[in-house]
């Protein structure tokens, strides 16, 4: 992804850098950490850094920047606070510039600004899909995976707790082909699964804007399910989605809207694709496999086929969204 500087002269970026100051860090320094607020903008004169987030019980690495490089301006423009973590891997200089002494020179200096937020906007369209998971490609064939930590209390003592069966655990090798066939041959679109409580909740083409609650004990009983889901081909059922996009797309509230959301909605209704048949299948079928990771074991799982995201949230209350691919990665990092 572009720097939103990358389209400034060496002149303009003279202009911007000239009102940092040096600062020095050693290696295995950390410069901010995941939620921080945004107070600074690094330029990289010499040395190198990593910026990374933390996972399930693991670090995922995301770049690797040196000289020349810069980082942390789109949460200073923003007001946002960091979206993952950084630490240096070798002596480094930087040229270090303020939230405050940035948007001064924005003020000041209105071809930069122009040419700064231009990028922005561009940016802004594919962070709002991206952050909201419903980019126009999906997550297709990316291993995506997002860690979202729990309370901490709850993961220090996840290690301790004592595991129990749950009404879910005894039923699941006959649960797991009827969400499939929920999925793949019904009316459902989306399924999240409580496995402590054996809470299901259910959204269906029927109704696509709200959610059945059902017990899961219930849902191994065919004519339970014959009863509340009636059958569909799978193709028609992605035809009917796609028609509520299309009716949606034409609102002309779409047109008010600003000008990264309208453009990133638009191309997202007019790309969509559903998520396979074969990857709903693969994924359900993988169930028995979260609750048995060592320490940790999933209290929650959410699956639909409109995004390529599975969210899962563990024992230790920590949430992860993945993709498909992503979600096998997982499997194999933890199992």
């Amino acid at each position: 992804m572009p720097s939103i500087f990358s389209e400034l002269t060496q002149e303009e970026l003279q202009k911007i850098r000239s009102r940092s100051h040096v600062k020095t860090c050693q290696p295995g320094e950390r410069l901010f950490s995941e939620g921080d607020a945004a107070d600074f903008i690094y330029f990289i004169d010499v040395g190198r850094v990593s910026i990374f987030i933390d996972k399930f019980n693991s670090k995922e690495e995301l770049q690797v920047l040196g000289a020349g490089d810069c980082f942390g301006e789109m949460a200073v423009f923003n007001n946002d606070r960091r979206t993952a973590s950084c630490r240096t891997l070798e002596e480094t200089r930087f040229d270090v510039l303020s939230n405050e002494d940035f948007l001064g020179l924005m003020a000041t200096e209105p071809d930069i600004s122009r040419k700064i937020k231009a990028l922005l906007n561009a940016r802004n369209e594919e962070l709002a899909l991206k952050e909201k998971l419903i980019d126009a490609t999906g997550m297709r064939g990316q291993h995506m995976h997002i860690g979202i930590k729990g309370d901490p209390s709850l993961r220090e003592s996840a290690m301790t707790r004592e595991r129990h069966e749950s009404v879910v655990d005894k039923i699941l090798p006959e649960l797991v082909p009827s969400l499939v066939d929920m999925l793949v041959n019904r009316c459902v679109h989306q399924i999240f699964l409580g496995f402590n409580n054996g809470e299901v909740r259910v959204s269906t083409i029927l109704d696509p804007f709200s959610e059945e609650f059902h017990p899961a004990i219930r849902l191994v009983d065919a004519s339970y399910v014959e009863r509340h889901f009636p059958k569909i081909d799978y193709e028609r059922k992605v035809a009917l989605i796609r028609s509520v996009y299309e009716v949606i797309r034409g609102d002309t509230y779409f047109a008010e809207l600003p000008d990264h959301l309208n453009k990133g909605f638009m191309r997202y209704f007019g790309n969509w694709q559903p998520v396979s048949r074969e990857e709903i299948a693969r994924t359900v079928s993988r169930l028995p496999q979260l609750r048995e990771i060592p320490n940790f074991y999933v209290r929650n799982f959410t699956i639909g086929i409109v995004k390529d995201a599975i969210h899962m949230q563990f024992n230790c209350d920590g949430s992860h969204i993945v993709s498909a691919s992503g979600y096998d990665k997982f499997l194999e990092e933890n199992f």
